[in-house]
């Protein structure tokens, strides 16, 4: 699974993408764990020390556009991209 990294976890990785293996289709703790094995530099600021939930304001968009529901799976066609959602005033 091709997974797009933005934001800290762009920076933290120090690559825009990763390739993960994983047998999809996926849920979502098991994609955090892949993702947490191959760039460990994501715990814990991206992904919690846990290895359950990102850590906020960071997310999980499908498509760009979207969060997985709970209880969804998701494929690579997903196009499933991490990113750092700051807001401000």
């Amino acid at each position: 699974m091709n997974v797009e990294l933005f934001g800290m976890a762009r920076a933290l990785a120090g690559v825009s993408h990763v390739v993960l293996a994983l047998d999809e289709p996926v849920e979502l703790h098991d994609f955090l764990r892949s993702l947490a094995e191959a760039v460990p530099a994501l715990v814990p600021d991206v992904i919690a020390a846990s290895l359950d939930a990102f850590v906020e304001p960071n997310l999980l968009l499908l498509d760009g556009c979207r969060a997985p529901r709970a209880g969804e799976t998701f494929v690579d066609a997903d196009r499933p991209c991490v990113l750092f959602l700051a807001s401000g005033g």
